[in-house]
């Protein structure tokens, strides 16, 4: 979904142009921690979601991170997976679609000084680790210094990063991230280098509020592997290496077992990159892959409809590798949780419709303004079309409320470019036949460092 309004965000080192949408959302509380190494049944809630069951919780010495049931790293403080199961019409959120409760941290604070050398493994116990270096909390997209540098063959696992943590952990060559949770981010989490034949492999592990990237693929000819992973409010999960990198670099990435809640995109590669996609569960989440081309920022045209979305040679991903979060929207009408290939590459309507993409006959796109609800659109004579179900919103009623078309029909204010969003539910219009509202957006922030921006569509109701 693309906005009027607002600053777009480009970043340095080969970081993208975001045009995201979506933002700050409630993740679900999972239940109680069970006694040690055990597991307990446990129903969760999240966000104005229905609540389901079959969350386990990690007592000291069970699962770490966000993997419920198996054997996970051991060390205490692993995250408590929230229940899933709640329904809409006769959809069930996937079992697999476990929305993680984010760890508490155990022991004193661990201060680094700079940037920590690690090499062999370095286990962070679940601590708080806090550096000195630029303040996440505020952006700070220039950041280019780590705070841990990971050499070739380490591994760092169970850390809870404060603040002050700059560019995050840098890998120099092969390496293993396990259990590691980002609450803030500054230009990125985690950064691969290691060129080819080398490998990173980043599971059971969170993120939160990066205004773009998430994982920075820069080494040419390595593979990133990413596995039970939650990202929350970002503009990108993963991006391979974009402008300022050679166009005739080649990188692989293996992404599985996603949660994305407020992401614009979970992976962006260039079109001789190449990701394969599987299991990924998302809400106000935008595209799940999208293409570049090779060397810039600019957009391809490799994927569905001739459009920079959806499956093509560099994403591979099937629909059923997709999963809406059903449970977050009022119960009913939806007959699918497959979620369409992006918003330009399944429009549908009778002046618009886009043909339709094999295996996504019937599936959900975001409808309304930050993609807050699910609009089900299906195949017929080729092309897509609403199957009727309207724009199904947030089941949060207090969310609900304020996208209300009443609401928008009132709208008084006209919007231009970088009009002032001062208040997050402000409605408007900007002239052109489209409404806009005020909403959190991943990707985006404005030089206030506010993440408010307007959000502006044709008519949704």
């Amino acid at each position: 979904m693309t906005s009027s309004g607002g600053a777009t965000v480009s970043g340095s080192g080969g970081a993208t142009t975001t045009t995201g949408s979506g933002g700050n959302t409630t993740t679900g509380s999972g239940g109680r921690a069970a006694g040690s190494g055990g597991a307990t049944t446990t129903t969760g809630s999240g966000g104005g979601s229905v609540a389901g069951s079959g969350g386990r919780a990690a007592g000291a010495g069970g699962t770490a991170g966000a993997r419920a049931g198996s054997g996970g790293a051991p060390g205490a403080g692993g995250a408590v997976v929230a229940g899933s199961g709640g329904t809409t019409g006769g959809v069930t959120v996937s079992a697999s679609c476990k929305v993680p409760t984010w760890p508490t941290a155990v022991g004193s604070t661990v201060m680094i000084s700079g940037t920590r050398q690690v090499s062999g493994t370095y286990d962070g116990k679940m601590a708080v680790h806090e550096g000195d270096l630029d303040d996440c909390s505020a952006g700070a997209q220039g950041s280019t210094k780590a705070i841990i540098e990971v050499a070739d063959g380490g591994t760092v696992k169970n850390i809870v990063f404060g603040k002050r943590v700059g560019d995050g952990i840098h890998c120099s060559g092969s390496c293993t991230i396990e259990n590691v949770w980002f609450p803030y981010v500054c230009d990125d989490a985690i950064t691969m280098l290691g060129n080819s034949g080398k490998t990173m492999t980043i599971r059971n592990s969170g993120f939160k509020g990066a205004r773009d990237k998430t994982i920075q693929h820069n080494g040419d000819g390595s593979t990133v592997v990413i596995d039970n992973v939650y990202v929350e409010t970002a503009g990108k999960m993963y991006r391979s290496c974009g402008e300022g990198c050679s166009s005739s670099a080649r990188r692989t990435v293996q992404v599985s077992n996603v949660i994305a809640i407020g992401v614009d995109q979970v992976v962006g590669v260039s079109t001789n990159d190449r990701a394969t996609v599987s299991n990924v569960c998302a809400w106000r989440t935008g595209e799940i892959c999208k293409t570049y081309q090779p060397g810039s920022d600019n957009e391809s045209t490799a994927g569905a409809n001739a459009t920079p979305e959806g499956p093509s040679s560099a994403c591979s991903y099937k629909a059923s590798d997709s999963h809406a979060l059903v449970d977050r929207v009022v119960a009913g009408r939806l007959q699918t949780d497959v979620l369409c290939p992006g918003p330009n590459a399944a429009k549908d309507g009778m002046s618009n419709a886009t043909n339709c993409v094999s295996g996504f006959e019937t599936c959900d796109k975001g409808c309304a303004p930050g993609l807050y609800g699910f609009k089900q659109i299906n195949c017929s004579g080729g092309k897509y079309a609403s199957s009727g179900t309207g724009c199904i919103l947030p089941s949060d009623p207090t969310i609900a409320s304020h996208l209300a078309a009443s609401n928008a029909a009132g709208a008084t204010m006209t919007v231009t470019n970088n009009t002032a969003c001062t208040s997050q539910w402000a409605w408007g219009t900007d002239g052109a036949g489209k409404y806009c509202v005020c909403v959190a957006k991943p990707g985006y922030y404005q030089t206030s460092n506010s993440w408010y921006v307007w959000d502006c569509q044709t008519q949704w109701w």
